[in-house]
Formats: C-alpha cells, sequence, structure tokens
C-alpha cells in the first residue's frame, strides 16, 4: 500500500516530533524516516530541533522544521517548546532521545490539561547499563528521567530489552508501552544475486560498522581477529566508522599482526563487504542495533555479544547471525565462525519486513491513533463522571 492509498484517518491530523537534529545518529535517521512516511499519509507533521539546524538537505519533504537552538539552557528551551506546542496546537507530540523527552514533557505541563496534545516519548538506549562512570549532567537527565517518563500517555521503545527497562526501571505502566521496529531496511537495496559464500575457508573478513568510541569497544575486533588467527583462519578488519579510538585501534591491530583497513565513515558501508564478510557489533549495550538488521538485509551475518542485550531483537541466532556468549575473544571467535557458516536463505524475507519503512510506519500510526482515540475517551469519561 503507497502512502497516499486511502484518507487520513480522523481525529488525527497534526503530528508534531522533538528530536536533536535531522542527521548525525540513527534516532535522528528513524525520526526523518517516519516523519516522510507520514507526511507522505496526509498528516501535516512539524518537527522541532533541540540543538540542529532547520535548513539542509535532510528535511523531509512536507515537513515544517523549527530550531530551538538559540535557546540556551533547558529552561528556555523548554518555554520555546511550550510556546510552539500552544501556537501550532498538535494533536500528537513525539520526542525521540532523553533529552528531548525531557523538554516535551516539560513543556507540556507547563500547558493547561485542555490545551495539551498528547504527548509520546520514545527511548532508544539500554540506560542502565551506560549509568556507571558515566558524567554527573547525565546522572542528574537520568534521575529527572525516572520521575517524569510516567507522565507521558504513551511510550515507545525500540526493543523489547529496552521496554522491559522503562517498566522496570522508570515506572511506566506496561499498558502504555509499545515497541516499535526502527526502519532499518530503507537504506537498504536487496542483492539481485549475492556473492557470499558460506564457510571459513577463505578466512573471515571481520566488519566493524560502529563508531570506534568505548562503548562498541571495536578493540575487541581486534581481539577476535588475532584468536581467529591463532586457530589457523586468516582473519582481517574492517572499519566503516570514525571516532577517537582510532589510533589505539590502529596500533593494537599492528601490535597483533592483525589486517586492519578503514576507510572511515560510509553511509551505505553494506555495499562494501568482501564475499566472506560477517558484521560484528562489540557493543556493551545497545538499545537495538541497525546495522545487524543492513547486514542481513544485504545477504551477510552479523555477531554482537548477548550481554549488549538490544541486539536479540536484531538477530536471529542461527538464522541471520550469533550472539557470542560473552566478550571474551574466544567467545567472540567462536560466534564469528558459526555465522560465517549460516547460509542466510532467502525465508529470512519475512522477518526483514518488520523493518520496512511501511512496515514501521503502520505501526508508529497505529500507536498514535490508539493514544489519541484512549485518551479522548479518558477525558470523557472525565467529564461525565
Amino acid at each position: 500500500m503507497k502512502p497516499t492509498d486511502r484518507q487520513t484517518p480522523e481525529p488525527l491530523r497534526r503530528i508534531l516530533f522533538v528530536v536533536p537534529s535531522l542527521h548525525g545518529g540513527g534516532a535522528e535517521f528513524v525520526a526523518r524516516t517516519w516523519m516522510a512516511w507520514l507526511a507522505g499519509r496526509g498528516y501535516e507533521v512539524s518537527a522541532v530541533l533541540t540543538a540542529g539546524t532547520a535548513e539542509g538537505e535532510h528535511v523531509p519533504a512536507g515537513v515544517r522544521v523549527t530550531s530551538l537552538s538559540g535557546a540556551r539552557g533547558h529552561v528556555r528551551k523548554t518555554g520555546a517548546l511550550r510556546a510552539i506546542l500552544q501556537n501550532t496546537a498538535p494533536d500528537v507530540a513525539i520526542a525521540l532521545q532523553a533529552h528531548p523527552n525531557l523538554l516535551l514533557l516539560s513543556a507540556a505541563r507547563l500547558l493547561p490539561r485542555a490545551r495539551r496534545p498528547r504527548v509520546l516519548i520514545s527511548e532508544r538506549n539500554l540506560v542502565s547499563l551506560g549509568l556507571p562512570g558515566s558524567a554527573l549532567s547525565h546522572r542528574v537527565k537520568i534521575w529527572f528521567a525516572r520521575r517524569m517518563y510516567s507522565w507521558a500517555d504513551h511510550v515507545i521503545a525500540i526493543s523489547h530489552p529496552v521496554a522491559g527497562e522503562l517498566v522496570a526501571a522508570f515506572g511506566v505502566s506496561g499498558d502504555r508501552v509499545t515497541v516499535v521496529a526502527n526502519p532499518a531496511t530503507a537504506k537498504v537495496r536487496p542483492p539481485e544475486q549475492s556473492t557470499r559464500r558460506p564457510g571459513a575457508d577463505r578466512g573471515i573478513q571481520i566488519v566493524l560498522a560502529c563508531r570506534l568510541v568505548a562503548q562498541k569497544r571495536p578493540l575487541l575486533a581486534i581481539d577476535a581477529a588475532a584468536e581467529l588467527i591463532s586457530r589457523g583462519v586468516p582473519a582481517e578488519v574492517v572499519s566503516f566508522g570514525g571516532g577517537p579510538l582510532l589510533a589505539e585501534v590502529t596500533a593494537a591491530a599492528s601490535a597483533a599482526g592483525v589486517p586492519f583497513i578503514h576507510h572511515g565513515w560510509v553511509e551505505n558501508w553494506f555495499e562494501h563487504f568482501g564475499n566472506n564478510a560477517v558484521a560484528l557489533l562489540p557493543s556493551s549495550r545497545e538499545g537495538f542495533g541497525n546495522v545487524l538488521v543492513e547486514a542481513a538485509a544485504a545477504g551477510y551475518p552479523a555477531v554482537a555479544v548477548s550481554g549488549a542485550l538490544g541486539v536479540a531483537d536484531a538477530i536471529v541466532p542461527g538464522i541471520t547471525g550469533e550472539l557470542a556468549l560473552s566478550a571474551a575473544p574466544t567467545d567472540l571467535a567462536d560466534a564469528l565462525l558459526r555465522a560465517a557458516e549460516l547460509p542466510l536463505a532467502e525465508n529470512i524475507q519475512p522477518w526483514l519486513r518488520r523493518f520496512s519503512v511501511d512496515s514501521s510506519g503502520t505501526d508508529l500510526e497505529s500507536v498514535l491513533l490508539g493514544t489519541l482515540g484512549r485518551t479522548r475517551e479518558q477525558a470523557r469519561v472525565r467529564a461525565l463522571a
């Protein structure tokens, strides 16, 4: 079904997104994709950026964009967002990521109940795993989130582990949390004929498609490659993400005798695999892991560490990839070898459709309509009481 095949369902007409920017990360890509899909459905879609600029090639067609970058501090940004909510009167407003979530909740709370839009927030990360050693400002932000997230009319989680944390640690009622799959296949054009050959007889090209930062633990890719080489399996690491640990990773590869090729950030990284490639996401935590789905859509298996939790929604073990038992090099090497043998048969297409733009957009639309209908019914009941 094309986005314009049916009329915009009433009573939902105006939808406002609150996001940090329109580009620069996975959440921004998801928000941009959702905006474009909803605008194509005939909704009046607008966006408020908490930090980015409101111009450029990333602005979706038909979406009005305003930036709060000129307002400094949480209080001023909250006031500016409140004014936008008051002036534009959206039916629903949805924020993505912790800071925009808190801004939207604060701004909506300052409006009279009758003037508030229905407020949805979306958490994209496993917060608890990232708190140890984090900056004071981040811990303060999460302190407020634990107390304010329950104010939302509905909460969208990026994965089931994130949904579980929202219920257990943030006090969100289970009947007000929905997992909406990312449109993770939006950028991938499935190959007409894959050149990949399952097996490790030609060695394994370990593809590291992530930023080289502490959370992603890129040094583990070097350790896993060294373990494979010690077992007589040729291995190399190919990186498609920049970051502050590049020099450290390069030095570690040189010291371990592991071939390391760094390409920097490449948007369509999944088009540059060798025919013996296995994608590896060795993160300590992930809310989801788009790259794991992108690899499968491109016809290649992937490996992640089971302790990263959110990756469990992005890999079907034994079908699209493997979950390593731990981050130990031996466990990573075992998982890479198992993944290299997987045929990635055509029967993964029904699973991949869950992450298509239409499937993700349709699920989001259903959540928006359901939230709006439920809260209006609740208001009617209150008025009759």
